[in-house]
């Protein structure tokens, strides 16, 4: 709970400002998230569209995004915490996030942590890829 205090805290500062990118350059954005002992499900969104209705374990989500700054939303069912993030990504990038649900006592939380992209392959070889999910935010 202590690294969802700290996460919260740099996110709360993180939103304060969104650069919008108004040039047309793209960048990827790699979410992913490995087995873990919950199979919670979550709506994922970024930039305010939906990108996944059910993120599962075991997954990976490649979506071609606008370069610069993203706002990063998830959400699950009635004991899972809403969560916005912020990350940038630059024209040409392709930025891996670790997904990371976080556990409490009657609730928990998906957030997202940087990766290098060696990690995020060994880590994505067993995942398979999200057919449902949209392929590019506006």
């Amino acid at each position: 709970m202590k690294n969802a205090l700290m996460v919260g805290l740099w996110m709360m500062f993180a939103t304060a400002t969104e650069e919008l990118n108004e040039s047309g350059e793209r960048g990827t954005l790699v979410l992913y998230r490995r087995k873990d002992y919950f199979s919670s499900d979550f709506t994922l969104k970024i930039n305010n569209q939906e990108v996944s209705q059910k993120f599962s374990n075991n997954e990976y989500i490649r979506v071609d995004v606008p370069a610069g700054r993203l706002k990063i939303e998830t959400e699950g069912g009635f004991i899972t915490q809403k969560q916005n993030m912020a990350f940038s990504v630059l024209p040409n990038e392709t930025l891996y996030l670790k997904g990371i649900v976080d556990y409490d006592y009657l609730s928990n939380a998906l957030y997202f942590k940087r990766t290098d992209a060696e990690q995020a392959t060994r880590e994505m070889s067993k995942t398979k890829l999200d057919e449902t999910a949209l392929r590019r935010i506006e």
